[in-house]
């Protein structure tokens, strides 16, 4: 069973943002960090997650109001999943499939080490598979090369 910690050089670069900033603020942030979900934090405390799906949540329920004029306190999701650096790959990719979503926070000693993305964890899977694909590939020509001997 392959665990998270295997995929820390995959894990992103965690970018938080303090509750009491603007959805405009951390819109720029994303942008100019090229991230798609921020951690968002109250007294330095993880209180929650900004995604891109937050973006357009905000919009649809706040349309006549400037993202400027909204607390991410506001628009942040606070209950957010994390795993841990011991969590088995497949069942995180499970739960995140499960409960629908594409951002999870990866914890360590009670602290925020890492960001994975679904796509992270689809493409660990796919090249951890074709890897053992070869290696059986290899391994039922080996056979068929000494029954021929």
């Amino acid at each position: 069973m392959e665990m998270l910690a295997r995929l820390k050089d995959k894990a992103r670069t965690v970018l938080r943002i303090a509750s009491n900033q603007t959805v405009d603020d951390a819109i720029c942030l994303m942008a100019g960090s090229k991230v798609s979900a921020l951690i968002v934090t109250e007294n330095d405390q993880p209180a929650g997650i900004f995604s891109e799906r937050d973006v357009f949540h905000t919009y649809l329920t706040n349309k006549s109001t400037a993202f400027s004029e909204i607390n991410l306190e506001n628009s942040m999701t606070r209950n957010f999943i994390v795993a841990e650096t011991e969590d088995a790959v497949t069942a995180v990719m499970a739960r995140m499939i499960k409960t629908d979503i594409k951002y999870l926070p990866v914890i360590e000693d009670k602290k925020i080490v890492g960001m994975l993305t679904i796509r992270d964890l689809m493409e660990h899977q796919i090249d951890s598979l074709t890897d053992e694909i070869h290696q059986l590939k290899d391994y039922i020509a080996d056979l068929h090369e000494a029954g021929q001997d």
